[in-house]
């Protein structure tokens, strides 16, 4: 089945189960995918606060809590409420994540009706939405509940007045407005890829292609997996900029002989012991720069990174799972190198008795 089409029939039990929701009567106003610009100009016409609502796994048991304790009443006096659910997995959604430097289950940003971020909160317990109810009653007490950004900003700064300013940038630069002086005021606080990227398409709309290039070239110091999990569209645009002659035909290729591993019936604390063979498919030299194991309960045998793998050459890495806790477990392997399929993901699964 066609990935959007399964997206799409997911959305649909989502606006099911929120149709359900706002019918009783009440006063809400609720919004699917709706450009941010326009909800922004809705909420003061309206003069409500609203909540964008980002479902990143409809599937997922945090979204299925989210539903169902919007379902029982949560947000109290929601007919005061403009909600926006918004898809962020679809393309056009996806630089919400970018602009946040996360990409949780379920996040709710949380704005007054002036169109000003006041709180992130993340995920669907009691204290996120006790969180979400305090920020509609302006109690800005927790501003960032749960919420564990990509972004080093000093004590001195605040994430949510700073994301504030990229947030003015992005809908700026799409009403063809320059932007640069703001952008470097938000580069000033902090760098990271989504004001990079920001900062770069200025540049190429008045026509500034040297500091394009140089902005595209500092993109790709941000290459570990989390970054690359967030932002390779970014950088597959990136590499245009800088070459625009580059020819993915040219670039190596990773490929992996077995990307899932399932160890049923495994015994806790049990070594298990897995292997992956990695090839380069493609034409110039692979460069195998990290394998991020993401837990303790994995590891590798014989770790001798930076891995250089020639054309049509291979290597066999040996790792080792030991379970650390009993039940089901779902874990990843991000491999980060430099071809031209610079993320790969390989999934552990186990059931641990």
């Amino acid at each position: 089945m066609n990935k959007y089409i399964w997206i799409s029939i997911k959305m649909l039990f989502v606006s099911v189960a929120f149709l359900i929701f706002f019918s009783c009567g009440n006063n809400s106003k609720l919004l699917y995918d709706e450009d941010i610009d326009k909800v922004i100009k809705l909420a003061k016409e309206m003069n409500k606060p609203f909540c964008v609502i980002l479902i990143n796994d409809e599937s997922s048991p945090i979204t299925y809590s989210y539903l169902d304790k919007l379902e029982n009443g949560k947000i109290k006096r929601r007919n005061r409420v403009i909600f926006n659910i918004v898809d962020s997995s679809l393309p056009e959604n996806k630089w919400y994540s970018q602009w946040l430097g996360i990409n949780n289950d379920v996040i709710t940003c949380v704005f007054s009706p002036s169109g000003i971020l006041m709180s992130i909160v993340t995920g669907a317990s009691s204290y996120s939405f006790d969180c979400i109810n305090r920020t509609l009653d302006n109690d800005l007490y927790c501003r960032e509940f749960g919420y564990n950004p990509l972004l080093s900003i000093a004590e001195t700064n605040d994430k949510i007045d700073f994301l504030n300013l990229v947030l003015e940038c992005h809908i700026n630069i799409r009403e063809n407005k320059d932007i640069d002086t703001k952008i470097n005021r938000s580069l000033n606080i902090c760098q990271y890829p989504y004001n990079l990227y920001l900062k770069l398409l200025n540049s190429q709309i008045h026509g500034n292609h040297d500091d394009a290039k140089y902005l595209a070239e500092q993109l790709f110091t941000f290459d570990n997996s989390h970054y690359l999990v967030l932002y390779s569209d970014i950088y597959d645009k990136a590499r245009y900029i800088i070459n625009p002659n580059f020819d993915p035909k040219n670039e190596p290729l990773l490929t992996i002989n077995k990307k899932h591993f399932f160890f049923d019936n495994s015994v806790l604390n049990q070594s298990n012991l897995f292997e992956m063979i990695l090839s380069n498919s493609g034409e110039s030299d692979l460069i195998i720069k990290d394998v991020d194991v993401g837990c303790s309960c994995i590891r590798m045998i014989d770790n001798n990174i930076p891995y250089i793998i020639k054309p049509k050459d291979s290597i066999t890495i040996c790792l080792e799972f030991i379970p650390d806790k009993a039940g089901e477990l779902n874990r990843e392997i991000f491999i980060v190198s430099n071809a031209i399929n610079r993320l790969e993901t390989v999934k552990v699964k186990a059931n641990v008795e």
